[in-house]
């Protein structure tokens, strides 16, 4: 039996590239998904052939800092810092590629927009070019109603939650302990409540994360999500 999609949703992937991204690209190509990598410039530096390879497969690399620093707790000159060290591997990436950058696309470590500076940041991420590419009929009213569509920055409207895998006793705070918890929490329906994965009215933007200690999670959260009928895209720029 054919499965219907249900919507349309963005994959973006944190702290990029890891020592197992290789095997997360192929298993996405695999499956035909492309997806907007959000990248540490420290791990650009140790494994920039494979970000170049990821572009080359059609995927987006983004920034995401340089070693992944709470913006509220830095300088406005080290926020700049980290930026635009990143920004520099980024763009010898797709110089190596051979691969026009379409759009600049940043998110903040730990969705930290920096507190009492954002407007600043909002400022200067603007200023170098970063911006939202377009992601088409996301209608959820917390997230409009906090002002993350007209950001500079790409904010998500689907944690995974996968990152508490990391924590010891996981994060009790979310119920969310093991992998069986994480793949649960997607077939809950509280579009206002960041869980509409099952909600037909809107699209969403997925974050999940590359990290090698949970490299074990991203196969089955994809795998449940798909089996959803979800269909994945890129963002138009």
């Amino acid at each position: 039996m054919r499965i219907r999609s249900i919507k349309i949703a963005y994959l973006t992937i944190d702290d990029a590239p890891s020592r197992d991204f290789k095997h997360k690209i192929e298993y996405l190509e695999s499956k035909g998904i492309k997806a907007t990598f959000f990248c540490q410039g420290r791990f650009l530096e140790e494994r920039l052939e494979e970000a170049v390879d990821a572009i080359r497969k059609g995927h987006v690399i983004g920034n995401h800092s340089y070693d992944h620093p709470r913006f509220s707790e830095i300088t406005l000159e080290e926020v700049e810092r980290q930026i635009r060290r990143t920004d520099e591997l980024i763009e010898k990436a797709y110089r190596l590629a051979g691969v026009p950058r379409l759009y600049r696309v940043f998110r903040f470590p730990e969705l930290d927009k920096g507190g009492e500076k954002k407007e600043e940041l909002q400022k200067l991420l603007r200023s170098m070019g970063y911006r939202q590419p377009r992601f088409e009929n996301i209608t959820y009213r917390w997230y409009l109603e906090e002002g993350h569509h007209r950001d500079a920055d790409v904010y998500c409207t689907y944690d995974t939650f996968d990152w508490c895998l990391l924590e010891e006793g996981g994060c009790e705070e979310f119920g969310i302990k093991t992998l069986e918890d994480v793949l649960a929490r997607m077939d809950e329906d509280v579009p206002e409540g960041w869980r509409g994965l099952n909600y037909p009215g809107s699209n969403d933007i997925i974050m999940v994360h590359d990290i090698e200690e949970i490299s074990y999670a991203f196969k089955p959260m994809i795998e449940k999500m798909l089996s959803k009928g979800i269909k994945f895209e890129l963002p138009s720029p």
